[in-house]
């Protein structure tokens, strides 16, 4: 049971998927949010990662329903976040 709990803690599920020239839609899912402002800092996170320039502002930001597990369903409500994003060109 202890070992299910500790599931839910687990690293960010972070996805990105190529929507253009350099625009991408991220998704970050955290079963275990303390400050919904962390699930937008994983967002940045991994637009740093994929603009090596720079990104832009997180546009289209949504709130999604998770799919990381919880023992309880915790982490259905809102565990996740998608936005777009566009990497900004020198």
């Amino acid at each position: 049971m202890l070992l299910l709990l500790c599931a839910c803690r687990s690293d960010p599920s972070l996805h990105s998927d190529r929507i253009g020239p350099g625009q991408y839609r991220l998704v970050v899912d955290r079963c275990h949010v303390i400050d919904p402002e962390q699930l937008e800092q994983d967002l940045r996170t991994l637009a740093g990662t994929l603009c090596p320039d720079g990104a832009g502002a997180l546009d289209a930001l949504q709130p999604i329903p998770s799919r990381q597990g919880g023992l309880l369903g915790e982490c259905l409500r809102g565990g996740a976040r998608r936005a777009e994003v566009r990497c900004t060109v020198r």
